[in-house]
């Protein structure tokens, strides 16, 4: 069984793994695809423009910052944070699972993916969703151990 420590180590490595991935498609990167337009169709799912640089990076920060609470939940007595500090810790760690949670399922429902591109609907249902659902239950599991 996985441990606290496993948990928030695993979960943090996911988010900040997919934070990288933002900074790189931020700064002009074009993989999974070869294209501008194959990136899209492979991360997006529909359209054909991608988000700015700014958005991207926007997403990496948030992403970043989601990667440290599950470090700071399982600190929290070292840092010698009190009651308060922690309830909100929990809170966010909570949001931020729910987040993933919803993201995983949502993506599985045809009235959701029927304006998205086949091999998009291929990739989210087989690793964008699962991925989400992972990090939800893990940092949704570390609050409740």
């Amino acid at each position: 069984m996985l441990n606290n420590h496993h948990l928030a180590f695993t979960s943090s490595f996911l988010l900040l793994s997919i934070a990288a991935i933002h900074v790189y498609w931020g700064f002009g990167g074009l993989w999974p695809g070869k294209t501008k337009q194959e990136l899209i169709d492979l991360v997006f799912g529909k359209g054909n423009k991608f988000p700015s640089p700014f958005i991207c990076l926007l997403v990496a920060v948030f992403l970043f910052f989601f990667s440290i609470l599950p470090i700071v939940w399982i600190l929290k007595e070292e840092l010698s944070l009190d009651d308060k500090k922690i309830f909100a810790l929990r809170i966010l760690l909570t949001m931020v699972s729910m987040i993933f949670f919803l993201r995983g399922i949502f993506g599985y429902f045809s009235f959701i993916t029927k304006q998205w591109k086949p091999i998009f609907i291929y990739y989210t249902k087989r690793i964008y969703n699962p991925l989400c659902l992972i990090i939800g239950l893990f940092l949704l599991l570390q609050i409740l151990n």
